[in-house]
């Protein structure tokens, strides 16, 4: 196990400075958040029939609003933007650029700087057919962003100084928000490097150039920046007045992340100045922001401050808790960053393996034309007679549909191949995060056994069979559950209602897991009128009470309760209304809004007690909808939660 990371400020302070928090505050793409309500009317916008060009500049406009504050939820109308973009003919590139910057800078700000800059790679290419100076220079500014977010400061700044020649080349070219982007960001670069009198200058730059141009965004980011300095010099009273200002300019803008990172440099400060609480309180309300916009790595950040005071002021249980969570979400996006490694080289050779083929039909292609052309030579040469020459006609053209044909199947099967990537991707992430609790598990029981063994603990030894069964029980439901997900995906799962007695599916359901129940001190109850039936296929319904019995479960503390009840709706007597209430520890609105509302495969979630709930939980909602019914979540943080399913009744 890890030791706990108590870092001291000076040392924090430096760590956060150069590492993270300078190129959050210069970011390559960062612009102030759209209004709610401005992002719900063009989402309405897009719900209407449009023309191609009015959808791909909606789109644009919706990922350019999302992007910086909820970048996940940014990320789908930039790939719209982007397929969409690609499908316009070639001599409207100035409308695809634009998509594959505001694409990339989701990326970025998801920290997945590989496809980042295969999107920046190619912005450039098109600024490059287009002379857009502007474009290009901001492609540059993105890579080095990118690339100083991974500590490559030596490649970050060769594409900084690419950035800096073309504004020198052509200052009138390159838009005011790109320079001051540009500035930003190499200022950033020069406090990582400690290179303060440099750092000051450019940020000083822009500064004076937001200022200018009235952008409050910008000049809360540069604030910031001019903060750090003076923290990392200990010049305190400037640095508390700066993070104001900086503070209250991105509370009028409802800039979340902004927010995040000024309240922990306010942490830090607080630190300096010996101000413990409220060193803590800028830590947690910092924390707060972060969680909310999915920030992960200034979660890490507040959770190490966290951490660190508390052991400074002995609370070391306290600061053992905060180090955990540290450990556990740093490990998280070391796996995150490791699947998306794997991706982006099955990507790269699924790319080769399709241009390998695009080159051997666009070979016989050019070999077809070779030889239509010589016939037609040969043609106008001979001067053959009218029913030759209709013969050759028939063939050219049946050529011609043949080559149509190819091209049609090679699209075809490009879409579906970064159809099922996509797929095949999230399936792995999921299945290799449910997989961790049970494979936990069974390295935990192997090292009791050497305790008891060691302890000649007779009692103990008894007691690891119920322990080794429910991990088996656990795996064995996430195997029955990627087999039913991919059998349904593929179509071959039939589904055949038939009546069924609620009475006995749920004493299937509480016979399976009494056993586990009760190595864990659970109790499962149930209630169910006697005679109702449902219309529903016996293995959809099974797996449906099974995972939502299994999570309960899975996820509630030792002596908990699970109710399964049953009732016809009250609002509709054509269906049965199955509901599994837990006493366990809830879930935020956030987290229901996802699971009920978000995509097919959810991404996997984490909780104190347990991990998962992304595939069963899916699973159960797409067999719910292929009866036609639904499945609603009604959870509180340390309220439990109540999962209701509608399904037909039988007549």
């Amino acid at each position: 196990m890890k030791q706990p990371i108590v870092k001291r400020p000076g040392v924090l302070l430096f760590w956060l400075l150069a590492m993270g928090f300078a190129c959050a505050v210069a970011g390559p793409l960062s612009a102030a958040p759209t209004p709610s309500a401005e992002t719900e009317l063009l989402r309405q916008k897009l719900a209407t029939r449009l023309a191609d060009t009015t959808r791909l500049r909606l789109l644009n406009a919706l990922c350019f609003a999302l992007h910086t504050e909820q970048p996940a939820r940014a990320l789908p109308y930039g790939e719209a933007a982007v397929a969409l973009a690609r499908t316009l003919p070639a001599e409207q590139d100035e409308r695809l650029l634009p998509s594959l910057l505001t694409l990339a800078s989701c990326y970025a700000n998801l920290s997945n700087g590989p496809v980042a800059l295969t999107l920046l790679s190619e912005a450039q290419a098109v600024a490059r057919r287009l002379d857009d100076f502007d474009a290009l220079t901001r492609a540059y500014t993105a890579q080095g962003s990118v690339y100083h977010e991974r500590g490559d400061s030596a490649t970050a700044w060769r594409h900084y100084q690419r950035a800096l020649r073309l504004l020198s080349l052509s200052r009138a070219r390159v838009l005011p928000r790109t320079r001051m982007r540009l500035l930003g960001n190499v200022g950033s670069l020069f406090y990582y490097r400690q290179q303060y009198p440099q750092a000051m200058h450019f940020d000083s730059l822009a500064l004076a150039l937001a200022r200018r141009e009235g952008d409050s965004t910008a000049q809360s980011n540069y604030l910031s920046s001019l903060a750090t300095y003076q923290m990392q010099v200990g010049r305190l009273p400037r640095v508390k007045r700066l993070l104001t200002q900086a503070l209250a300019i991105s509370r009028r803008q409802n800039a979340v992340r902004n927010q995040a990172n000024q309240l922990i440099m306010f942490a830090m400060y607080y630190i300096q100045t010996g101000e413990t609480e409220r060193a803590e309180g800028a830590a947690l309300e910092a924390l707060r922001l972060a969680r909310q916009s999915d920030y992960l790595e200034r979660v890490l950040d507040a959770y190490s401050i966290l951490a660190a005071e508390a052991a400074e002021h002995r609370k070391y249980q306290q600061a053992y808790e905060w180090n955990q969570r540290y450990v556990e979400l740093n490990d998280t996006l070391n796996n995150r960053q490791t699947m998306q490694t794997l991706a982006t080289a099955q990507v790269g050779y699924e790319t080769q393996e399709r241009a390998r083929r695009l080159r051997q039909l666009t070979e016989q292609r050019d070999e077809q034309l070779w030889h239509s052309r010589l016939l037609g030579g040969v043609v106008a040469v001979l001067a053959l007679g009218l029913a030759v020459s209709a013969y050759l006609y028939r063939n050219l053209r049946r050529n011609r549909s043949a080559l149509a044909a190819n091209n049609r199947a090679l699209e075809k099967a490009s879409a579906e191949l970064r159809s099922v990537a996509v797929f095949k991707d999230k399936l792995y992430a999921i299945v290799a995060h449910d997989l961790r609790g049970p494979v936990t598990a069974f390295a935990g029981v192997t090292g009791l056994i050497d305790t008891y063994i060691a302890k000649n603990d007779q009692a103990g030894l008894a007691r690891l069979p119920a322990l080794v069964r429910q991990a088996a029980d656990s795996l064995n439901h996430l195997l029955d559950n990627v087999l039913n997900w991919a059998v349904s995906q593929t179509g071959e799962l039939e589904c055949r209602p038939a009546p069924l007695l609620v009475s006995e599916l749920f004493a299937e359901c509480q016979a399976l897991y009494q056993t586990t129940a009760a190595a864990s001190w659970q109790h499962i109850t149930m209630a169910a009128p006697e005679g109702l039936r449902l219309m529903a296929d016996r293995n959809m319904a099974r797996t449906i009470l099974r995972n939502l019995v299994g999570n309960a479960l899975k996820f509630m503390p030792t002596g908990g309760h699970v109710h399964l009840e049953a009732a016809l709706d009250p609002d509709d007597l054509q269906m049965v209304l199955l509901s599994c209430t837990d006493t366990g520890p809830g879930m935020s609105a956030a987290t229901v809004a996802a699971l009920t509302s978000g995509p097919a495969l959810p991404e996997p979630t984490p909780t104190p007690h347990a991990t998962g709930l992304g595939l069963g939980l899916s699973l159960s909602r797409a067999f719910v909808h292929r009866h036609g019914g639904t499945l609603v979540i009604q959870s509180r943080p340390g309220a439990g939660t109540n999962v209701t399913v509608s399904l037909p009744a039988a007549k």
